[in-house]
């Protein structure tokens, strides 16, 4: 998780220049980040080729020759979108991705070959990347990722595809995913009546719809780990998933008959190892259950649910909550320093770069998340290929690591004064109950560690983000959860009050040890 920092700007000659940004910051981030310095100086003579694959490029006809070059190539791909979609996702990527590269300032303005994809469903995303080989495009942004059709471990028929373009030589870049707090992953363990072992109380995964105001729109996957390279090879393994109010009346299910048969097309049937539910649920709590239909997985079976939605799932894992294609080795996978939700990997070391994601439209609404990072990070990438095409993913990665005195994988041990008691890495501190005033932070993924001067919380994203009203004077400050509640920032050589506990994010020199926590009764806060 490297900073993207001080990348070369220079963009390609583009006749007519372009009209205003829909986005209010890009200024402020192209001058943290270092663009801003470079826009003026020759490139390499050779026009870049960018890609932005996507489910949504809804208005992109009215902003060509305005915040998109004129020259944008849209392909709609073999298979049409749903009618009455409407969603500007892509258009927004397509659009910070050339806000970045450009300049409005310049009387000419360097910009890549720009195409938009739309790879809504698998055979637009397959031949989306047939194209992009074909026309020897140097880089994909795709800030999406997909809730199943991947194995946990880079394999199956989505990163199948992905292969075929990064051994093309593209540098294909991919937002992280905004599930690190509504992923949860288990081995496959049936107990009594075929039901899956869950977490919580009724043998479920509990989550919670906290919007006072309104519903929670919500998509729940559960997969698990049988896909295969091959789309049209199904599988025998058979899992249903339920979603039940408190009082476990079910609300709705998803029993599909997973089959083998590679023309399989029954109503009821599926080649794919996955259950959707689709719902909108009111405020209250609700829980998740699992049967198993097929009682033939193995021990090194594995599943994961997963929950697109503003819900809460107390239960979630902390460690391993990055998607497919995003957990591919071979893409450079993005995730936003500035959101608690951005998906990591402890076991894959992903993401391999963080970058900023606050987006601040014009009319003054504000967004967050990977794929903003992602389109950013692609940008940066856009521009130093703009100077030097021969950089590969590994230059690329290199170029963007050094520079400056600090990193978004968190401020290194050094600066942080103290150090880890395990071996290189971080032990986990349990405590039963956790203090009242630090389970904010862990459920949004912190963990208690000990440290060689005291047990504080790690976190995987800038600890800055716990409150809005938090502000750094100096990069190394400390940003402590405070006894009577709430967080306050205090220098680093600081006296803090008594009982405080400093929130830090994993540095690069070590993460979590894994897997066997110790006993926290002999430590103290």
């Amino acid at each position: 998780m490297k900073l993207l920092i001080s990348v070369l700007v220079l963009c390609f000659s583009f006749q007519s220049a372009l009209g205003a940004s829909p986005f209010s910051n890009l200024d402020g981030l192209k001058s943290s980040l270092g663009f801003s310095t470079y826009y003026s100086q020759q490139n390499s003579g050779r026009r870049l080729k960018i890609a932005v694959l996507d489910k949504g490029f809804y208005g992109y006809e009215k902003e060509l020759g305005k915040s998109l070059p004129a020259s944008t190539r849209y392909v709609a791909g073999p298979v049409a979108n749903p009618e009455n979609v409407t969603v500007e996702h892509g258009l927004r990527m397509a659009q910070i991705l050339v806000g970045m590269m450009t300049n409005e300032m310049q009387a000419t303005q360097w910009m890549p070959e720009l195409t938009l994809y739309n790879v809504f469903g698998y055979s637009n995303f397959k031949a989306a990347i047939d194209d992009v080989i074909a026309n020897k495009v140097d880089i994909v942004l795709y800030s999406e990722v997909w809730e199943y059709g991947g194995n946990f471990d880079g394999t199956g028929f989505i990163n199948n595809e992905v292969n075929r373009a990064t051994r093309n030589g593209v540098i294909w870049v991919n937002a992280a995913g905004n599930f690190h707090l509504t992923t949860y992953n288990a081995g496959i363990r049936t107990i009594k009546d075929n039901w899956v072992q869950l977490p919580d109380q009724n043998n479920a995964l509990m989550i919670r719809c906290e919007n006072k105001n309104g519903k929670c729109p919500v998509k729940i996957v559960l997969s698990w780990n049988d896909f295969k390279n091959d789309v049209e090879l199904g599988t025998d393994k058979d899992l249903d998933l339920a979603l039940t109010d408190d009082l476990l009346n079910i609300v709705q299910n998803s029993s599909l008959k997973q089959s083998t048969d590679p023309k399989e097309a029954r109503p009821g049937f599926s080649k794919y190892p996955r259950e959707i539910i689709a719902a909108e649920l009111s405020q209250g709590t609700y829980f998740l259950r699992v049967k198993n239909r097929s009682l033939n997985f193995a021990d090194r079976d594995q599943l994961r649910i997963t929950v697109d939605g503003d819900v809460k799932m107390p239960s979630h894992s902390l460690d391993e909550t990055i998607l497919n294609p995003a957990d591919n080795t071979t893409v450079v996978t993005v995730g936003a320093s500035d959101s608690d939700r951005s998906s990591s990997s402890t076991s894959k070391n992903k993401p391999d770069l963080l970058a900023p994601s606050s987006i601040q439209l014009t009319d003054g609404g504000e967004y967050r998340g990977s794929s903003n990072s992602a389109a950013i990070v692609a940008a940066g990438f856009g521009i130093l290929k703009s100077l030097e095409p021969r950089m590969t993913r590994k230059d690329l990665l290199d170029a963007t690591a050094h520079g400056s005195g600090w990193n978004q994988r968190g401020l290194s041990l050094h600066l942080l004064g103290f150090g880890p008691t395990g071996p290189g890495c971080f032990i986990d501190v349990n405590y039963n109950p956790i203090p009242e005033y630090v389970r904010d932070v862990v459920s949004r993924g912190g963990v208690l560690v000990q440290t060689t001067a005291a047990v504080r919380v790690m976190v995987p994203f800038d600890p800055i983000t716990v409150a809005s009203y938090l502000r750094r004077n100096l990069l190394n400050d400390m940003i402590v959860a405070l006894p009577q509640g709430g967080y306050a920032v205090y220098p680093r050589q600081a006296r803090i009050p008594a009982g405080a506990v400093e929130v830090f994010q994993r540095p690069l020199e070590a993460g979590l040890c894994r897997p066997t926590p110790i006993s926290g009764k002999n430590f103290h806060l």
